[in-house]
This record gives structure tokens, sequence and C-alpha cells, in this order.
């Protein structure tokens, strides 16, 4: 009876510590401050995605515009096919790029950061946008 018993906590203990693992190493969404993302933007290692729609205009050095964020599947041919490299993620005002943001994450993307507030947010802070409508 006592070696059942020890199993059953060893067991327990077992389970425990993979769900700890598997929650801790898993890739997440990060939420950055306009500052930070522009200083993860200005070492160029990165790779910039406007999530907003319709067009409203961008941060200058965005590598991708897309169409349809509720969509970001349909963009894997033009996404990093490095699931490491740094995607910095935005939109008008953080609603869509948080969606996108996280279909990045599911499609096996480690490095994911969105930008809290968006646009707004980007120039509130003094940063200038750019429209390529002009």
């Amino acid at each position: 009876m006592k070696n059942k018993k020890y199993l059953f906590w060893i067991v327990i203990i077992l389970v425990i510590a993979i769900i700890y693992f598997v929650s801790s190493s898993s890739a997440r969404v990060n939420l950055i401050k306009p500052d930070e993302f522009e200083n993860m933007k200005s070492t160029g290692d990165v790779f910039v995605l406007n999530t907003h729609t319709p067009y409203q205009g961008e941060i200058e050095g965005t590598d991708l515009i897309i169409e349809d964020w509720q969509n970001i599947a349909l963009y894997k041919d033009k996404l990093p096919q490095d699931k490491n490299k740094k995607i910095l993620v935005y939109c008008k005002t953080g609603r869509m790029s948080s969606s996108a943001s996280q279909q990045l994450i599911d499609l096996g993307y480690k490095n994911v950061y969105d930008l809290e507030g968006g646009m707004d947010a980007w120039s509130e802070n003094g940063k200038k946008l750019i429209s390529k409508e002009n």
C-alpha cells in the first residue's frame, strides 16, 4: 500500500513539473512602450509589421503592411522564415496588433513585440508617422 502512495505522489509531482516547464518555456506576446519599440527598431535586426486596416499611415522602417489582420497565416510567405526573428507589430490603437501578435505566436514565432497603444501612442510620444498616400 505504501508503494502505491509513493508512486501516486511521484506522478503528481512529475505532472506539476511538466506543466510548469511547458508553461514557462512557451512564447508569449511582449507588450512594449513606444520608446522601447523605437530602440528595438533602431537595431535593424527586427521585422516590423503594420496590421492596421484601412491604411492610416505607418512607422518608418515598416517591412510589411497587411490588409487582413485577422488571418496572419495568409501572409506566411511574406513573414520571416526564422521563427526566432524579433517581430515588432503595431496598428492604430493596439487592438488589431494584439490579435495579430497572438496569431504570430500560434504560428510558432518566439519573439513577438506589440506596440502598446499603437500609432496613437507613438504620436502622443512625439514620434512621427509617415504616409505613402501623399
